[in-house]
């Protein structure tokens, strides 16, 4: 009887873990407007708010946003869409990890 309940506890517990498992990316965005620490703010404030968004990074110098949010609840193109809120234009910046291919 014992076993039977651990075992059943145990399998509840990888079913939820399972479930509750998202899938969580990653965008980098390069943001001209992203000129001193006013507008970095503006950014932060306005991105803490869109669905999804986990973390935020910002660098001013290099105008550079990075944004880790669930792919289930945003998009790469609503997160970009969402700058024009703080009156700003942010550029996807391509991934420089792909993997290079042997010709």
């Amino acid at each position: 009887m014992k076993t039977k309940l651990i075992l059943s506890v145990f399998a509840i517990f990888f079913a939820i873990n399972t479930v509750s498992a998202k899938e969580i990316k990653s965008l980098t965005l390069k943001v001209e407007d992203m000129m001193c620490e006013i507008h970095e703010a503006k950014i932060t404030n306005m991105l803490r708010f869109e669905k999804g968004v986990k973390e935020i990074k910002t660098d001013v110098p290099s105008r550079i946003v990075i944004i880790k949010y669930d792919a289930e609840k945003n998009t790469p193109e609503k997160l970009i869409k969402s700058f024009e809120k703080v009156k700003c234009t942010a550029v996807l910046v391509p991934d420089t990890t792909e993997k290079k291919t042997d010709k």
